[in-house]
């Protein structure tokens, strides 16, 4: 079973958002929109400490590009939370999956 952790559309450079309370599970992610270059990095600091914008606090995952598909079609890894940030591109739409391992 799958769900998607993120479904955002209409994101530009800057934008940045998060979701806490994550679990051990097979992420995949995808990126579209011309020239859309969105990082994800994922933390384990509680949640009453994190702040989204604290570089420091956050573990980079992956970048990922508009028609490039990623290097691993499933990647497996245990955050609490998971972080995306646009850092190229307009009208960006950025969606990951979570499905349970085992």
């Amino acid at each position: 079973m799958a769900y998607l952790l993120f479904n955002e559309t209409g994101k530009s450079v800057g934008d940045v958002g998060m979701k806490s309370q994550c679990t051990s599970a097979i992420f995949n992610y995808q990126v579209i929109g011309s020239g859309a270059v969105v990082e994800f990095s994922g933390s384990n600091v509680p949640l009453d400490q994190l702040d989204i914008g604290i570089e420091d606090q956050w573990i980079p995952i992956c970048t990922i590009e508009s028609g490039v598909a990623d290097s691993e079609p499933f990647r497996q890894h245990v955050w609490n939370s998971l972080r995306y940030k646009v850092t190229a591109g307009a009208e960006v739409g950025i969606y990951v999956t979570s499905g349970v391992s085992g």
